[in-house]
């Protein structure tokens, strides 16, 4: 008997579910791989985030973390640093350049991340500070909103200092003696003219800013010393273990040289004030009158918001003197007397502004990252 054709047929479900399975498993492991990706970009993209912020907090907390000292002891060209600041899962690392007197360059670098590569993060960011300097006293050595004598070998000099300050950055020039809004009130022998006592280009000038100078200057300082009114202080430097010590009162710098001489700080009075002898530097504002005796010597600006005075003994005053004169009657006005010194040195003035002065962002974007 002759077979005919077979009717068996080959099957395809095997061929047909091993294909699907491994289209099942090539979507699983697609699917699991795009996840993986996903997720290590999340975690790169917080890695970079979190690194950018700190940056920006590094340089933000420059301005929060400012001392004062840097103002006067840190040259044009240096740089600080670094300062490092902890965050959570992140950190920063900041410098900071002085490229002019009032102005500051900041690199803050921040990194956030674990220990594998494809996870850390580094970003840095630039930014830029001026410092905002007080206003300058007037174009004097002393300044009066009224009246004031210089008798008994007292001297006012408007020639300015041509004494060396480092860092200093002021050229001498020529200033009045004395400054007034009627200068008929200021008395060297002759009321209205100057004699022996007063000297400077002109020795007398008119001038009648001198009580909006001295609201606008102590308008914006904030004191480091705080002193009760009728105090009576002897200043000098006072150094521990080598170390300038800017936590006692009665330290007010040292205009000369040793550890304290990048110390000029504010000084407040919180009415009339006596410097019987010592020496110091800065600013001094008192809310009544200020007195210098016994040789005391200053280097810097003094303000008072009624007289100017010297008394037993004299005293000296390197810098320039403004005197609001808020009480007015016979007998009541700036004395420069008994040997005492008014003079005027422009650079002790800009030192004493530069030391309180404080940084600010520049009025433009004050960051960008840098690439």
């Amino acid at each position: 008997m002759t077979r005919g054709p077979s009717s068996r047929r080959a099957g395809v479900a095997l061929p047909a579910a091993v294909f699907v399975l491994v289209i099942v498993v090539l979507f699983v492991a697609g699917s699991a791989f795009a996840a993986t990706q996903e997720a290590r970009a999340s975690v790169g993209s917080l890695a970079e985030r979190l690194a950018l912020e700190a940056a920006e907090y590094g340089a933000a907390a420059v301005l929060r973390d400012w001392d004062r000292s840097w103002n006067v002891a840190t040259p044009v060209g240096q740089t600080l640093g670094p300062f490092t600041h902890a965050l959570v899962g992140a950190s920063s690392e900041v410098r900071i350049t002085r490229t002019t007197p009032t102005v500051w360059w900041v690199v803050s670098v921040g990194m956030a991340g674990g220990s594998l590569v494809r996870r850390t993060a580094r970003r840095t960011v630039n930014a830029v500070l001026r410092l905002e300097l007080p206003p300058g006293a007037s174009d004097a050595a002393l300044g009066v909103a009224d009246s004031a004598r210089v008798t008994g070998s007292g001297l006012v000099i408007g020639a300015d200092s041509v004494e060396s300050v480092p860092a200093c950055g002021v050229a001498a020039t020529l200033t009045a003696g004395v400054a007034a809004p009627d200068t008929t009130r200021i008395c060297d022998g002759t009321c209205g003219v100057a004699g022996a006592g007063i000297s400077g280009v002109p020795p007398l000038i008119e001038d009648s800013t001198v009580t909006s100078r001295v609201i606008s200057v102590t308008a914006v300082l904030t004191p480091d010393i705080v002193l009760p009114a009728g105090a009576i202080v002897t200043p000098s430097p006072v150094v521990n273990g080598g170390v300038c010590d800017t936590t006692a009162t009665n330290n007010w710098g040292d205009p000369n040289a040793g550890a304290c001489r990048h110390h000029l700080p504010v000084i407040k009075s919180l009415g009339d004030l006596t410097v019987r002898g010592g020496t110091g530097q800065g600013i001094i504002i008192a809310d009544g009158d200020v007195v210098f005796e016994n040789a005391a010597r200053f280097a810097g600006l003094v303000i008072a918001a009624d007289d100017f005075r010297t008394g037993a003994g004299g005293g000296e005053v390197l810098g320039a003197v403004l005197a609001n004169d808020i009480r007015r009657g016979t007998g009541d006005h700036t004395l420069v007397a008994n040997g005492g010194l008014v003079r005027r040195s422009s650079c002790r003035v800009r030192q004493a502004r530069l030391a309180a002065a404080t940084p600010l962002r520049v009025r433009q974007r004050w960051w960008a990252e840098f690439d």
